[in-house]
């Protein structure tokens, strides 16, 4: 499993978990409202990392200019 928490300013939590079976969480939050959030077996259709990269941080980006 692989875990890894980034912690920024203003408040926000980058946080990316990958465990075995393909499983996987990318989230956004600020305190504890959840910003974005892909996981495997929500709605986000998965297709490849490279495309899941650049989604989630496309929406990160946009959340946070919403701030």
């Amino acid at each position: 499993m692989f875990r890894e928490r980034l912690l920024l300013p203003e408040g926000f939590v980058l946080e990316a978990r990958i465990s075995g079976g393909g499983e996987f969480v990318l989230s956004l939050r600020k305190g504890k409202t959840r910003l974005v959030e892909y996981r495997s077996g929500g709605r986000y259709a998965f297709s490849s990392v490279e495309k899941l990269r650049y989604d989630f941080e496309r929406d990160a980006e946009n959340a946070l200019r919403q701030g």
